[in-house]
C-alpha cells in the first residue's frame, strides 16, 4: 500500500471529520471510500474530470436573437446571453445634442444592457465598455455611472467591467457602447414562455432624450429593480425591455416569438409607437388573473397594452 500526502482546505477537512465521527470511521477510510466512488463515477458515468462543456463543438451551438440580445445555447443545457447598447451625441461634450453628465450616461447605458440580459433569465458576468471619448475626465465619469448601476444588482465592478477609451484624438461629441455577457441554465431562460390568452402589460412610460431624467425623478420609467422584481415571480412569463422601436413593435415580437397573434389595446395615456429611449418601458406577459398582483408589486405606471391570441 502506497502512502499519498494530500493538502486539503480546512473546510473540506472539517467536513470529512464530521462524516468520520457520524459513521464511526477513520478520516482515512472516509477519504478512501470517497475516492473509490468518484473513480467509479468517472469510469462509468461520464467525463467528470473533463466536463462536457469543454468538448462542445461550434456546430453544436444554436444561435437565436431577441431584439438586441443574442442567445447561444450549448448541448450541456447552458446558455450564453449577450446584450448590447450604444449612444451617440448624448453626454457632456460641446457637440452633444442632449446634455447630460457622464455619470448619467453611464447609468443608462448599463441599465439598458443589463435589463436586456436579466430579462432573459441570465445572470450578468461581464460588462465590456467601449468609449469614443478620452479616459479622463469623460470616460471615467461614464464608467463610474456604469459601476453604480452594476452595484445595484450586486455585481463587483472591479471584477466584471472592462473598458476601452479613445486617447489618440481629441473628441467633441460623446460616443459610447456597452456589451453585457451573461450565463444561464437553458431551462431557466425566460424566452418563449408566453401563453395564449396572456395579457401584455407595460411597466413605465415611453420617454426619450431630455424627457428621461425628469420622468425618472417622477417615478414614471422602468428600471433594473423592476426587472429583478418581475423576474422573481413565477406568474410572469416573458419579460422584454422596450427601446427605440416602441411598445407595439416589442409586443408583436413577443407574440410572434411563440407563433401567436397580438391584439393591441387602445391606451389613451400611452403612445405605443413612440421610442422608449433607454429602456424606459418593460413589457411582461401574465395570466389575466395576475394583473392585480403586478400592479401591487410595481410602484410605476402599469397599463395593459394587449392580449396574446
Amino acid at each position: 500500500m502506497e502512502i499519498v500526502n494530500v493538502r486539503l482546505p480546512d473546510k473540506l477537512t472539517s467536513d470529512i471529520d464530521k462524516l468520520a465521527k457520524k459513521h464511526n470511521l477513520t478520516r482515512s477510510e472516509v477519504m478512501r471510500q470517497a475516492l473509490t466512488m468518484y473513480l467509479h463515477l468517472v469510469d462509468n458515468v461520464g467525463t467528470m474530470l473533463r466536463p462536457i462543456v469543454f468538448q462542445v463543438k461550434p456546430a453544436q451551438i444554436t444561435y437565436t436573437r431577441r431584439g438586441d440580445v443574442s442567445i447561444l445555447k450549448v448541448p450541456t443545457g447552458h446558455a450564453i446571453v449577450a446584450g448590447s447598447t450604444s449612444s451617440g451625441a448624448v453626454g457632456p461634450k460641446i457637440m452633444d445634442k442632449v446634455k447630460v453628465d457622464g455619470n448619467v450616461l453611464g447609468k443608462f447605458l448599463a441599465r439598458v444592457a443589463l435589463m436586456d440580459v436579466i430579462a432573459t433569465g441570465a445572470f450578468p458576468l461581464l460588462l465590456s465598455v467601449t468609449l469614443g471619448v478620452e479616459k479622463d475626465p469623460t470616460g471615467n465619469q461614464i464608467v463610474e455611472g456604469i459601476k453604480r448601476e452594476a452595484r445595484n444588482i450586486g455585481l463587483d465592478p472591479n471584477q466584471v467591467i472592462m473598458e476601452n477609451t479613445e486617447d489618440n484624438f481629441e473628441t467633441v461629441q460623446t460616443g459610447a457602447g456597452l456589451t453585457v455577457v451573461g450565463f444561464a441554465n437553458e431551462e431557466e431562460l425566460r424566452i418563449g414562455k408566453t401563453n395564449p390568452g396572456d395579457l401584455i402589460i407595460a411597466i413605465g412610460k415611453p420617454k426619450v432624450g431630455d424627457e428621461v431624467i425628469l420622468a425618472e425623478t417622477k417615478g414614471e420609467i422602468a428600471d433594473l429593480k423592476n426587472i429583478i422584481q418581475l423576474s422573481q415571480k413565477k406568474y410572469v412569463h416573458d419579460i422584454a425591455p422596450v427601446g427605440t422601436f416602441g411598445i407595439a413593435d416589442v409586443a408583436r415580437m413577443m407574440a410572434f416569438g411563440v407563433g401567436r397573434q397580438l391584439k393591441l389595446a387602445e391606451v389613451k395615456t400611452l403612445d405605443l409607437n413612440k421610442s422608449a429611449g433607454p429602456a424606459t418601458v418593460v413589457l411582461v406577459t401574465v395570466d389575466k388573473d395576475k394583473l392585480e398582483e403586478v400592479i401591487s408589486l410595481i410602484n410605476k405606471p402599469v397599463n395593459v397594452i394587449g392580449e396574446i391570441l
